[in-house]
C-alpha cells in the first residue's frame, strides 16, 4: 500500500502519495500550475521553469523558490502557486518563450492568462518553434534508442539539431512530435508515406505498412520491427500480423491470413501496438 502525506497548496490541505511531486499533487486536485516541457512519459528535468512555485521554510518567515515538477511531497509542506514573485518570473519566461513560439498555442494560451501576448516583430530567425525543452532529445534517447537529436551552441545560438549521421537509425515512431509541446516537430501521414518535419523542414521519410485486415497504412517497417524486437521476441512470441490500431479498437483482430489458417508454428501468441 502506497503511503500518503499531507501538505497545503494555496491554504488548501490535500493528500498525495508520498512518492509524487508538488506538480503531480496540484494537478491530482485541480490546481493550476502551468508547466511546458513536463511529459508523464519522461523523467522530470525542469527546463522551462514555468512550474515554479514558493516553498515556505519551517520557520515561517521566507519562501523558497522550486521547480514543482521536481519537487517531491513532504509532510506538512506549505506551498504557494501564485505569489507575486512567481507571477513576475512567470511573465518573464513567458515572454523569453513566446519569442521563440509565437504560434504555439499551449504557450499563448498561458501568456494570456498572465496579460501577455505574442511581439509582432519578432525574427522569423528567432521564432522557429523551438523552445529547448529538450523533450524530442530525451525520448528519443532514453526511450527509443536511436538519440537522433541533441543540443549545439550556446547562449543565444543554442538550438536543438538532428544529428545527420544517426538518421538511418530513425524508426519513425514520431514519438519526438508527440511529446514536442509546440509542433516544431510534426508527423503526417498521407499517399502511403509518413514525413516527420523538424522545424518547417522534412527531416525523414517512411513507407507505411498496409494494415492486413483492412488495407490502410498506418506504421513504418522499422517502427513495427522495433515493437516486434523489444515486446514480443523477448516473450517467446513474434509479431506476424500487421494491424492497424483501428481494426484492433474494432474488434478486428485477426487478418485474413491468419484467419485462412496461414499462421507461423513458433507464434503462440499475438497482439499490436494500440
Amino acid at each position: 500500500m502506497t503511503s500518503t502525506v499531507h501538505l497545503k497548496i494555496n491554504n488548501q490541505t490535500i493528500e498525495a502519495p508520498a512518492d509524487a511531486t508538488v506538480l503531480e499533487a496540484a494537478r491530482q486536485e485541480d490546481i493550476y500550475i502551468p508547466a511546458l516541457c513536463y511529459h508523464e512519459a519522461l523523467e522530470p528535468e525542469g527546463v522551462c521553469r514555468l512550474c515554479i512555485v514558493a516553498v515556505q521554510n519551517e520557520d515561517e518567515t521566507e519562501q523558497s523558490v522550486r521547480i514543482s515538477c521536481k519537487l517531491k511531497v513532504a509532510e506538512g509542506m506549505v506551498i504557494k502557486t501564485d505569489t507575486q514573485r512567481i507571477n513576475t518570473s512567470r511573465r518573464l519566461i513567458l515572454k523569453r518563450l513566446l519569442k521563440r513560439a509565437p504560434n504555439a498555442k499551449v504557450i499563448t494560451d498561458m501568456a494570456a492568462r498572465y496579460g501577455i501576448t505574442p511581439d509582432p516583430d519578432v525574427s522569423e530567425q528567432e521564432a522557429d518553434g523551438c523552445v529547448l525543452c529538450g523533450s524530442c532529445i530525451q525520448v528519443c534517447r532514453d526511450k527509443i534508442g536511436p538519440a537522433i537529436f541533441s543540443v549545439t551552441g550556446r547562449g543565444t545560438s543554442r538550438k536543438v539539431t538532428a544529428n545527420t549521421d544517426r538518421l538511418q537509425e530513425c524508426i519513425g515512431c514520431g514519438a519526438c512530435a508527440q511529446v514536442c509541446p509546440t509542433d516544431a516537430i510534426r508527423v503526417i501521414d498521407a499517399d502511403g508515406f509518413r514525413k516527420i518535419y523538424t522545424w518547417g523542414e522534412m527531416m525523414l521519410r517512411f513507407q507505411l505498412e498496409k494494415c492486413e485486415h483492412c488495407g490502410t497504412p498506418f506504421a513504418p517497417k522499422r517502427y513495427m520491427d522495433f515493437i516486434n524486437k523489444r515486446a514480443y521476441i523477448p516473450k517467446g512470441l513474434e509479431l506476424v500480423d500487421y494491424i492497424c490500431p483501428k481494426c484492433f479498437k474494432d474488434g478486428d483482430r485477426a487478418s485474413q491470413a491468419r484467419k485462412s489458417g496461414a499462421l507461423r508454428k513458433s507464434v503462440i501468441k499475438w497482439a499490436v501496438p494500440r
